[in-house]
């Protein structure tokens, strides 16, 4: 008995698969405040000012196909100003898409750094990964209430940056306290879609609009998820 290549390869996964690759390429500019969003598989799905941008089965006929494999031009090629996304990434999109753009459980490895009881005040947060990841920071109060969801931030490898360091480069967010924000808060970095582990990560808080003055940090060791 003869295995075919399709009854090998296991369908492309949308959680493994695409949602890195969006993640590192185009959420930064395709968030809640633009056009359409591709954080979420709902919000890809959903599609935005230009229709449906996912037509299950049917890559050819999916503009997010278009976009990312220069179709409507370079001048319109997705991600816009970066670097082209390779033949390999495009080839797995339009895989799924072909399969039937399904959706799948996210069993991704996520990895966590948190400040806690930080004095609501004008802050200036700093994180540095040493691989390129995906990060998101959250600001929460009481009752883990959600204050502050920023926007999405990829940091470049030392290899992408073409240096040998390890810590990978700063990522900075000033955060000014809205009028309703409560009086401690804890700031919390979530790193995903890592290149490889990113053991020594770290997580900086220090004070903004004055003299700077360190408050806290966390650094992301290995027997720590």
């Amino acid at each position: 008995m003869f295995l075919t290549q399709a009854a090998i390869t296991p369908p492309a996964s949308y959680s493994r698969d695409v949602a890195p690759v969006l993640a590192l390429h185009c959420n930064g500019c395709h968030g809640y405040a633009s056009g359409f969003s591709t954080r979420t598989y709902r919000d890809l799905m959903k599609g935005g000012n230009l229709g449906t941008l996912i037509l299950p089965g049917d890559p050819d006929a999916s503009l997010l196909v278009h976009f990312v494999d220069g179709r409507r031009g370079e001048a319109h090629r997705m991600p816009l100003g970066g670097r082209p996304l390779s033949a390999a990434q495009i080839t797995l999109i339009r895989r799924w898409i072909a399969e039937g753009a399904k959706e799948d459980p996210d069993t991704t490895e996520k990895y966590e750094l948190r400040l806690a009881g930080l004095r609501s005040q004008p802050l200036k947060i700093q994180a540095r990964v040493p691989y390129q990841s995906y990060l998101i920071l959250t600001v929460r109060g009481a009752g883990k209430r959600e204050v502050l969801y920023t926007d999405v931030a990829s940091v470049k490898s030392p290899q992408e940056r073409g240096d040998s360091g390890t810590p990978g480069e700063w990522i900075s967010w000033d955060l000014r306290p809205g009028k309703h924000w409560p009086r401690r808060i804890t700031v919390e970095l979530t790193v995903a879609y890592s290149q490889s582990e990113p053991w020594g990560a770290e997580l900086v808080a220090t004070t903004s609009g004055g003299p700077e003055r360190s408050l806290a940090r966390a650094v992301l060791k290995a027997n720590r998820r």
